[in-house]
């Protein structure tokens, strides 16, 4: 008996996993290019279109960053910086239906156990790693091995008493890294 329960409890914990999501806030705000650090500038204005290029400044719960959004050669790129202008992450919108089998088959298993119902709102791939092999995958779009990969996804999950957006973030093997419920502004999380 004594072996049962702290194997129940685990199991427990594991399975109301969602249960824990963080809670995710974003604001982004559009900004001048006068107010962009020199050195996000600098990597972005040569491989972006000036004229579709947007910058934002992205308020969360806990940071800030600074974001260029811009399209190049057909795709979607979001790419994150600190205040100071270092990069972090470079994020590509991709489709569900272009993911390998084996990763959409095991982001499944994820989402229909935590949704009674969802629907995939958004799929971006998300590369991080070193400032240079980011400058690197934007300026030669080719990937360094050392580079991570992960793949966030916007999420409309439905329950029998309620309907939540989540962003989830997933490894290149389909394992779950993590889940935020997004809050909206008006939620009472952030009034005072």
């Amino acid at each position: 008996m004594k072996k049962i329960v702290p194997f129940f409890l685990i199991l427990v914990i594991f399975s109301a996993q969602n249960l824990f999501a963080q809670e995710k806030y974003e604001k982004e705000s559009r900004i001048n290019k006068r107010e962009v650090p020199e050195n996000a500038k600098k990597l972005i204005d040569p491989i972006s279109d000036k004229k579709k290029l947007k910058w934002y400044h992205e308020i969360g719960l806990n940071s800030e960053s600074i974001e260029a959004k811009f399209k190049r050669n057909g795709i979607q790129y979001s790419v994150e910086f600190d205040m100071t202008g270092n990069i972090a992450d470079v994020e590509m919108k991709v489709n569900w239906e272009g993911l390998n089998e084996n990763l959409k088959k095991a982001i499944t298993l994820q989402l229909n156990k935590d949704c009674e119902n969802h629907k995939i709102i958004k799929v971006q791939k998300q590369h991080t790693g070193t400032k240079a092999n980011l400058a690197k995958l934007l300026i030669s779009e080719k990937k360094s091995p050392e580079n991570t990969i992960k793949y966030e996804l916007i999420v409309r999950c439905s329950q029998p008493k309620s309907v939540n957006l989540f962003e989830y973030l997933f490894n290149e093997q389909g394992q779950i890294v993590s889940t935020s419920n997004i809050i909206f502004k008006n939620s009472s999380h952030l009034e005072y």
